[in-house]
């Protein structure tokens, strides 16, 4: 867990967030949400996190998000200090121009394949006056960060792990990362029980000898 947010931190460090601000996520996966649960220790005004998974909600506002929206809210479009983009595909990307106000900025932290290409309102971004920063891995100072945050108590990942399963059901933790939601698994509270809840991470434990 702190690998993915050692990668969100060094990103969200770059584009210095100021308290007040209005966060807005593109994305409601492992990355997306950990940027969500990051910006709130800047005191934004409001976290809106924008997915495109429904049952995710309850992770979102778990992780700190103040509104979830579904992709495609009109109403949220130029509202936005701080846009990250976290999903990695080409609609993500350009939801995120549009989530931006004038003079805001924009941290691309998803990936979408070689090759893969999103189509840029050249005239709206200059217009606009946006900044648009792009970030790729950790540096040893932003690991350094975020297990002191996880120290202090400050991170708090946990809620994020929402399915377990022992290592002979290994075939039913792959089954469950291949569907969109945690319809296929385990829950996180070990009850075994099916339902159509939200998916973080999927851990295999190995119990030792």
């Amino acid at each position: 867990m702190a690998e993915p947010a050692a990668v969100a931190w060094r990103g969200i460090s770059r584009v210095r967030p100021v308290p007040g601000e209005r966060f807005a996520v593109v994305g409601d996966g492992t990355v997306g949400l950990i940027a969500a649960h990051l910006l709130g220790l800047f005191s934004p005004s409001a976290v809106v996190v924008v997915g495109q998974r429904a049952e995710q909600a309850g992770l979102a506002f778990e992780l700190g998000a103040t509104r979830f929206e579904l992709a495609g809210s009109a109403d949220l479009e130029g509202r936005f200090d701080l846009v990250v983009e976290a999903a990695g595909t080409p609609g993500a990307v350009e939801s995120a121009f549009r989530l931006a106000r004038r003079g805001g900025r924009i941290l691309l932290l998803g990936l979408a394949g070689n090759g893969v290409t999103a189509a840029l309102p050249v005239d709206d971004v200059v217009n606009n006056d946006l900044v648009i920063t792009a970030s790729f891995g950790y540096t040893t100072a932003a690991w350094a960060d975020v297990t002191g945050l996880l120290g202090s108590g400050r991170l708090r990942l946990g809620p994020l792990i929402t399915h377990r399963f022992p290592l002979d059901s290994y075939a039913d933790a792959y089954a469950t990362l291949r569907h969109s939601t945690g319809s296929q698994g385990t829950g996180s509270q070990g009850t075994g029980s099916q339902g159509t809840g939200p998916r973080g991470k999927v851990l295999i434990e190995v119990n030792a000898p």
